[in-house]
């Protein structure tokens, strides 16, 4: 197993992609703590990672977006773990507008979740891992938005941007203590939230023009990429943002004769 006995935290553990990192990391011998946002969401992600086999699942309350929240959930995670080694900093919203439209409230929640809070994981598990003396891996995820620009989405782009300068700087200041971070950025990935896209005939047609793999995408793809960079088979490996796009960013982008669904106002990644 790629990393048998490691302590990985993955926030956001009970959407989609959290699920499938979480479950992929298990699998390959990590024992999974599941953070998220209130205790119904960390319940329900538990419950499934069980369910599917995980041994010894730990599950933390915390909101991202609030250094106090994260300050006390890393301190519940060294009281019932004793150490460190994996954080996936996953948990993240969107919202779905044009720049003019935006509110100053929307705007603040996308930064807060997107780019404070995997600064605020990572200070706290960076701190973790750096007392107990045995490096650890740390991968965030960000998006082919933090690449290039998508139409209708300025906070989230502006902060998955944010996201891979941030990757770029802790990679450089954690790796005195043995620390690598890395970042993946998915495309658009098939999971039950993003579905209802992939039955916009327009929207799916757009794909088929534009993404040489567009029918290939999963959560399974990402968690993949994340396994890769948290496992020793990235050990030279730091500082990088992966995208795992099925080659969406070597062709045009996005493009649907019916580009409603893509911009509707959908709030959750």
């Amino acid at each position: 197993m790629l990393i048998k006995d490691k302590i990985a935290v993955v926030t956001g553990a009970s959407g989609g992609l959290g699920m499938a990192i979480s479950k992929t990391l298990a699998e390959h011998g990590a024992r999974i703590v599941a953070m998220d946002l209130n205790a119904e969401k960390v319940a329900q992600a538990c419950a499934e990672l069980e369910k599917a086999g995980a041994k010894g699942v730990v599950g933390i309350v915390a909101d991202v977006s609030s250094a106090a929240s994260v300050a006390d959930a890393f301190a519940a995670l060294k009281a019932k773990t004793g150490k460190l080694d994996i954080l996936v900093n996953n948990a993240g919203v969107r919202e779905i507008k044009n720049a003019l439209d935006l509110e100053p409230a929307e705007w603040d929640r996308v930064i807060a979740t997107n780019l404070s809070g995997p600064f605020y994981c990572t200070r706290e598990a960076g701190r973790m891992m750096r007392d107990a003396g045995a490096g650890g891996t740390i991968v965030n995820i960000a998006s082919v938005a933090g690449l290039t620009a998508i139409s209708h989405r300025p906070a989230y782009s502006a902060a998955k941007h944010g996201l891979v300068g941030l990757t770029k700087n802790l990679a450089r200041d954690l790796a005195p203590f043995s620390i690598r971070v890395n970042a993946v950025a998915p495309g658009l990935v098939r999971t039950p939230l993003t579905e209802s896209y992939f039955q916009d005939e327009g929207f799916y047609q757009g794909l088929r023009e534009n993404v040489p793999f567009y029918s290939r995408g999963g959560g399974q793809d990402v968690a993949n990429a994340v396994l890769y960079l948290v496992s020793p088979l990235a050990d030279f490996v730091n500082g990088i943002t992966l995208p795992v796009d099925g080659g969406w960013l070597a062709e045009k982008g996005y493009a649907s004769a019916n580009a409603t669904n893509f911009y509707s106002a959908d709030r959750s990644t």
